[in-house]
């Protein structure tokens, strides 16, 4: 069997019977989920494919539908503080041997609310469990279904890992809190090594909880030799008609560069806005969001990197409009410019990806 099979069995066994309890005692379940996909045509683009954006291994004038997204969540309520949720994933990547669409368990675990009832809005997870990297950002953005958070859309950080996790408040107002976890640093593989993962981000409202600041470490371990570390900050103003965000993000890491290790420490800096459109009605919106990466900072023009794309720095643009048919459908006609800047005269400049699409986002379930 292989080991992603493995999961999920294991996890189906670890919920089989919290479900069956939870009937037999006729405590809340809930089946839920959400998925989001593409009408996508490639209007520009070159013939160098690599890239860690969403189209830049796609081949000009491709055009098709692209179903990123499909999540399929179940919730068990074992008491008034306990529940068991398991996610899977489909998406265009999750594939069976056969190169039809699967599926991967992406969350399965615990989660023990007010754990601590002297420290406010208490949580603690344990299993397949969501890390702090992404959350308040993603949430913050509020536009998943058209592009992933900075950080991980560059593969800087991940999404989720095996662990366990305590966050809370430091008030009764939820005006700031915390959340520290550790895990294994392999995402939903399968995966037990001697390192693990730290993670620690801390948060503060102000102005009538309307700006947001937080902060956030991660490291781990690689080797005896060889660690790796980021950092990010992140601000937000949310207003009734608009909200704002940016987020810095320094990593401290190591590659094979010349045939010798060397830090490589990729910066990343995102930018959005979102806003109401009055004139169109209350269910129209709009967004802009600028991204900006460079893989290198200690760059060197005569170095030999793993990736070509080491020799470019990337300017992101994602600029639509949000039309809200129903409160759980959603369609959003958007374009991607990324544009390719050489760091030397010696490589080939690259010409940007332009994208439009249409993209579709609904949520189902309880």
């Amino acid at each position: 069997m292989k080991p992603r099979h493995q999961l999920c069995f294991w996890v189906f066994l670890l919920v089989l019977p919290l479900s069956i309890q939870a009937q037999a005692t006729e405590q809340k379940s809930r089946i839920w989920g959400y998925s989001f996909g593409d009408f996508v045509y490639k209007a520009q683009g070159d013939t160098l494919y690599w890239g860690n954006t969403e189209y830049a291994g796609m081949e000009e004038k491709t055009i098709g539908t692209n179903l990123r997204r499909l999540f399929i969540g179940y919730d068990s309520k074992i008491s008034e503080n306990i529940k068991a949720r398991v996610l899977v994933e489909s998406k265009a990547t999750t594939t069976t041997k056969e190169g039809r669409f699967g599926l991967a368990v992406i969350y399965g675990c615990l989660e023990w609310d007010n754990i601590l009832p002297a420290i406010p809005n208490s949580k603690a997870r344990i299993g397949l469990i969501p890390t702090p990297i992404f959350a308040l950002p993603e949430k913050t953005w509020g536009y998943r279904s058209v592009e992933k958070d900075a950080l991980d859309l560059r593969g800087l950080g991940k999404v989720i890992d095996q662990g366990a996790s305590f966050s809370g408040d430091f008030n009764k107002e939820k005006t700031a809190g915390f959340t520290l976890m550790v895990g294994n640093g392999s995402g939903n593989k399968p995966v037990v090594d001697k390192y693990l993962e730290y993670y620690a981000s801390v948060y503060k409202k102000f102005w009538n909880n309307q700006i947001t600041v937080e902060f956030l470490g991660d490291f781990m371990r690689k080797s005896p030799e060889a660690n790796q570390a980021f950092v990010r900050s992140f601000v937000s103003v949310e207003k009734p008609k608009w909200t704002f965000g940016a987020e810095v993000s320094q990593a401290f890491s190591e590659e094979e560069v010349s045939g010798e290790i060397r830090q490589v420490n990729p910066l990343s800096f995102s930018v959005f806005l979102s806003n109401k459109l009055g004139a169109l009605g209350e269910n129209w919106r709009s967004f802009l969001r600028y991204d900006f990466y460079n893989p290198v900072t200690n760059y060197s023009e005569l170095g030999i990197y793993p990736s070509p794309s080491e020799h470019y720095e990337e300017h992101s643009y994602w600029m639509g409009l949000h039309y809200k048919m129903k409160e759980k459908i959603n369609f959003m006609p958007n374009i991607i410019i990324n544009q390719y800047k050489p760091k030397n005269d010696n490589v080939v400049k690259r010409k940007s990806d332009v994208v439009p699409r249409l993209t579709v986002f609904f949520l189902f379930g309880d």
